[in-house]
C-alpha cells in the first residue's frame, strides 16, 4: 500500500467505492486522513461501515452532507462522469462549492518520488504494461505493474524503485497532477466516444499523458495512425524534451520499428539490430507493441540483452489471443479483452479458417466495420445483447452465422461444426463489452476456458476408457 503522508489530517471526500475507490479509502485512513465517502449504491460493506466514514450524500433525503464545506479534495473513481450531459452530481457539488477534483494517480504522484512509466492507448496497453514490468522484474529491478490493469494504483508495493501504471482515459480524465517520467500512447482508434463528448474529447484525454513534462520526461509515441502522428508532431513542436516515435509497420526516422523480420533501434539514425522475430510477433500491434517496450526499457536503464531475455520469456496476458487449448488440431483461443472493434480487427488478421464468437453489449462502433476479413469467417455463433442486429448485418454480407443463447451454447456447437469443416480456431473474439452477461471480460475469458477445457475433459476421458 501506497501511504500518503501529506494528506495527514485532512479531509477528503471518495466518490465511487469500487476497486479503485476502496484503495484510495484505505491509503487515505492509513495516512491519517479524514475521509468521506459517496457511492451510488450506497455504503454496504460492513468493513468500511464500521470505520466511522461519514457519509458526503443521502439517497433517502437526496441531500448532501455538510462535511462537503470542510473537504480539502475530492478523489474520483475512473467510473465517475465528469463533462456534461452526464456529469456525476457529486462533482456538480464539488465544482459548485470550489473543492478541488482529483484522482488516485494525483495521489500518488504528490506522495511518491519513484520513476513512474505510465501507458495508454486504445489498444494493447495491457500487454505492453506486463510486458514492460515482466522485464524490469527479471532484470532484478524493484518494480511493479497496475494502475487500470489489475492492482489499483495506491495497492501498489510501497518502496519500490519503478512503478509501470496502465491508464485509461477515464483515469486521465480527471488527471491534474501529471508529469510522468515515461510517457506512453500507443494508439487512438474510437472508443468510448459517447463518455467523452465525442472523438475530440477522447483524443484530448489520451494525448493528456504528456501534460507537464519536466526536463526528463520521455515521450514514447506510435505513429501508425493520423491522431498519433498529430500529437507526436505537436510535441516536437512544444519542444518536448525527448520524443521517440515507434510504429509496428515500419523503422522511423531517429525511433524504433520494424525492418522485415528485425527490430530496429534507430534513434540515432543508424540502424541497430535488437532483436528477430519470435512467435510473439504475430501481427502489427505486437510489434508495436515490442518497439514500445524497448523504447521504455533502454530509456530507464535496461541493457539491450536484459530485453532480449525478458522478450522471450514473457508469456503474455490472459484473456488476450490466449490459447486455451487444440482440440482434434484445431485451437481455441480466448481473447474475451477484445471489447472494442480495434482489437477484435487484431485477432481476425493473425488466423484463417475461423469459427468466430461474438458479441455482448455493443459499443458505439458496429460489426460491419470488420467486413473486410469476413472471408476468413467459415461459421459465426453471435451472443449477448448485439447478437440479432449482428446476425443480420452477417448474413447480409454471405456469412453463415447463428444466435446462440449462451457462451456456452456457443463454444459446444463449435466444437461440433469443427467436424464438418475445415477449421484452424475457434475464436472467442466478441468486439463487445460484456457487462450485459458477465461482470467483465475478465470473467467471460473464464468461462471461455472452462467450457473448452471441460470438452478437451471429456474427449480425453472417452479416449481413455476406449484404451482400458
Amino acid at each position: 500500500m501506497i501511504l500518503l503522508e501529506s494528506y495527514r489530517n485532512k479531509r477528503v471526500g471518495v466518490v465511487g467505492l469500487g476497486k479503485t475507490g476502496r484503495s484510495v479509502v484505505d491509503s487515505l485512513l492509513e495516512s491519517g486522513a479524514i475521509v468521506g465517502v459517496y457511492d451510488d449504491c450506497g455504503l454496504d460493506d460492513s468493513k468500511y461501515m464500521n470505520l466511522g466514514l461519514s457519509l458526503l450524500y443521502s439517497r433517502a433525503s437526496d441531500t448532501f452532507s455538510d462535511d462537503w464545506g470542510t473537504l480539502d479534495c475530492m478523489v474520483v473513481s475512473p467510473g465517475i462522469h465528469l463533462l456534461w450531459p452526464e456529469m456525476h452530481p457529486a462533482v456538480r457539488f464539488a465544482t459548485k462549492t470550489c473543492i478541488p477534483i482529483i484522482n488516485d494517480v494525483d495521489l500518488f504522484q504528490q506522495n511518491v518520488s519513484a520513476t513512474n512509466i505510465c501507458v495508454t492507448g486504445t489498444n494493447g496497453k495491457s500487454t505492453l504494461t506486463a510486458l514492460v514490468g515482466h522485464i524490469f522484474e527479471i532484470s532484478g529491478r524493484r518494480s511493479s505493474i497496475g494502475g487500470n490493469l489489475g492492482t489499483p494504483v495506491l495497492s501498489s508495493p510501497a518502496g519500490n524503485d519503478f512503478y509501470v501504471f496502465e491508464l485509461s482515459s477515464y483515469q486521465l480524465e480527471s488527471c491534474n497532477r501529471l508529469g510522468f517520467d515515461t510517457s506512453i500512447l500507443l494508439n487512438i482508434t474510437p472508443d468510448h466516444i459517447t463518455r467523452h463528448g465525442g472523438m475530440v474529447g477522447y483524443i484530448s484525454g489520451k494525448q493528456k499523458i504528456f501534460a507537464n513534462f519536466h526536463r526528463g520526461s520521455n515521450a514514447i509515441i506510435g505513429i501508425d495512425d493520423a491522431h498519433c502522428c498529430s500529437i507526436r508532431d505537436f510535441l516536437i513542436g512544444i519542444n518536448h524534451p525527448n520524443v521517440v516515435p515507434i510504429s509496428g509497420k515500419y523503422v522511423p526516422d531517429f525511433g524504433i520499428g520494424w525492418s522485415l523480420e528485425c527490430l530496429i533501434d534507430n534513434r540515432k539514425g543508424n540502424h541497430i539490430l535488437v532483436c528477430k522475430n519470435n512467435e510473439l510477433l504475430d501481427g502489427i500491434h505486437n510489434r508495436q507493441n515490442i518497439a514500445a517496450a524497448y523504447a521504455a526499457c533502454v530509456l530507464n536503464g535496461i541493457d539491450k540483452q536484459e530485453f532480449c531475455d525478458g522478450l522471450l520469456s514473457f508469456k503474455g496476458l490472459p484473456h488476450r489471443q490466449e490459447l486455451v487449448a487444440t482440440i482434434n488440431g484445431v485451437k481455441y483461443v480466448n481473447d474475451s479483452k477484445a471489447t472494442n472493434v480495434q482489437s477484435t480487427e487484431q485477432a481476425l488478421l493473425r488466423f484463417d479458417n475461423i469459427i468466430w464468437i461474438l458479441g455482448g453489449l455493443p459499443k458505439e462502433e458496429g460489426v460491419e466495420k470488420l467486413t473486410n476479413y469476413f472471408d476468413k469467417i467459415k461459421y459465426a455463433f453471435l451472443i449477448g445483447e448485439a447478437a440479432n442486429d449482428w446476425y443480420k448485418i452477417m448474413r447480409s454480407h454471405k456469412v453463415k452465422c447463428e444466435v446462440s443463447r449462451s457462451l456456452e451454447m456457443a463454444v459446444n456447437n463449435a466444437y461440433k461444426m469443427c467436424k464438418l469443416m475445415e477449421i484452424d480456431v475457434v475464436l472467442l473474439s466478441p468486439a463487445c463489452a460484456s457487462f450485459d452477461q458477465f461482470k467483465n471480460f475478465e470473467e467471460r475469458g473464464d468461462a471461455f476456458r472452462k467450457f473448452v477445457l471441460g470438452i478437451e475433459h471429456k474427449i480425453s476421458n472417452s479416449s481413455k476408457s476406449h484404451r482400458e
